[in-house]
């Protein structure tokens, strides 16, 4: 499951799977049919389009600042970013999960590869803020190269990332924040985003900073939850106990993670 309590299994669903079984859908099974995936060498560009729904557009200096953030945490030195707004999106529901899982956000990327409609699909990321609950999950989901959260008026309440506090585990300096609901927004955003690229939970780590257990982006609240059964990291590390300790959160990928992102090499072509 993602940190939302959306299931690994849904997020390796293919596009045209999901857009197959849509039912009602504007969007036919010849059409899905001209956009598909394509595997190429690692990429040295990274395209990743933001789109808001016209309620969470209506929040002052939102795109700007969830921009700041992206542009912030997702530069690497093994690709460009080319981070852009797309515009804002009508919806009929702003449920951040349901928006996805349920076709409505795939259906318009799909009509839009085509020409239909005014949104215009990126190769890697297409991710859909809405102003959904961030209190019951899930809260947001994913499939390759899609992604939509909810929560557009916490994102709009945070802080300049300039402002925030860093921690260094090993070769990997973090941005620390703490565990509340503004900040747990923004990560899970960045946790949906890792999923669209293909990461799982198990990339993600968590580490001590003095009586502080950190938890990185792809892992998040599961560093906390008794019901999760993995111990250790897929690259090895081993994660801390938690029992009695504070809790943050980092927004920095962890190295585990990078090292995948490193190698993408995915994409949506028509």
């Amino acid at each position: 499951m993602s940190t939302d309590g959306t299931s690994d299994e849904r997020t390796r669903l293919t596009r045209r799977q999901l857009l197959v079984g849509l039912a009602g859908s504007a969007v036919s099974v010849g059409t899905v049919g001209t956009v598909g995936y394509a595997r190429r060498e690692p990429t040295d560009r990274l395209e990743v389009r933001l789109w808001f729904s016209e309620r969470a557009a209506g929040y002052d200096g939102i795109a700007g600042r969830v921009r700041d953030y992206l542009e912030g945490l997702l530069s690497y030195e093994y690709w460009n970013l080319e981070l852009s707004i797309g515009g804002t999106v009508a919806v009929s529901t702003e449920d951040g999960a349901r928006v996805t899982s349920g076709g409505e956000w795939p259906a318009a990327l799909a009509s839009g590869a085509i020409g239909i409609g005014g949104v215009d699909p990126v190769s890697d990321v297409n991710l859909l803020v809405t102003d959904g609950q961030m209190t019951t999950a899930p809260t947001g989901f994913a499939l390759p190269h899609v992604a939509s959260v909810g929560g557009a008026r916490y994102l709009a309440t945070l802080p300049p990332i300039a402002e925030l506090g860093t921690v260094r585990d090993g070769e990997t300096v973090h941005r620390i924040v703490p565990n509340e609901r503004p900040t747990r927004t923004i990560q899970i955003l960045l946790h949906e985003l890792g999923h669209a690229l293909g990461l799982e939970h198990d990339h993600g780590v968590a580490f001590r900073s003095e009586e502080t257990v950190v938890a990185t982006p792809m892992l998040s609240s599961y560093a906390w939850d008794p019901d999760y059964e993995q111990g250790r990291s897929r690259c090895g590390t081993v994660y801390p106990l938690t029992t009695g300790r504070d809790r943050a959160l980092s927004l920095t990928f962890s190295a585990c993670s990078r090292q995948k992102l490193e190698s993408y090499s995915g994409g949506l072509t028509l």
